[in-house]
């Protein structure tokens, strides 16, 4: 169990460093429309959120059979059938979100910096409001029950 508990810290730390990246991403893209790019920052931030989604999916990934076992299935659909409900609407748009992310990436690379698409500026927007509340949804989850 020491190991599933690590690899759910792990899974939230790094879904707030995917929270940041794509937070700052948002940010930058705010200051390129008013006219100060940040090229560099303008790359960075999309492949670390990529990194970090790619974490936050493999560590979600090896914790969800037993979070599924022991905690959906054992508790949270008899005790809290809400908290269930919000952990499926978190897992479902975050599958949603991969492509969207991958998307943003992509189109952050290939855009001038100093002119950013609306396309870019609207994914990116998407992608962050869908990443706070998963952020929030796994956090409320697990403060009604964890493993």
């Amino acid at each position: 169990m020491f190991w599933i508990k690590l690899g759910l810290v792990s899974h939230a730390l790094a879904a707030g460093a995917l929270t940041g990246a794509v937070t700052h991403f948002a940010l930058v893209l705010r200051h390129a429309a008013r006219g100060r790019p940040y090229p560099r920052l303008q790359r960075l931030y999309p492949a670390v959120a990529l990194a970090c989604f790619g974490v936050v999916y493999v560590l979600g990934s090896v914790i969800y059979p037993t979070y599924r076992v022991d905690v959906r299935a054992a508790w949270l659909d008899d005790h809290s059938p809400a908290m269930s409900v919000l952990f499926d609407l978190k897992e479902n748009l975050a599958t949603l979100l991969a492509p969207l992310l991958a998307t943003m990436a992509v189109l952050a690379r290939t855009e001038d910096p100093a002119k950013p698409s609306r396309v870019l500026r609207w994914a990116s927007l998407a992608v962050l409001l869908g990443v706070w509340f998963d952020l929030i949804a796994g956090l409320l989850v697990v403060s009604a029950r964890s493993v």
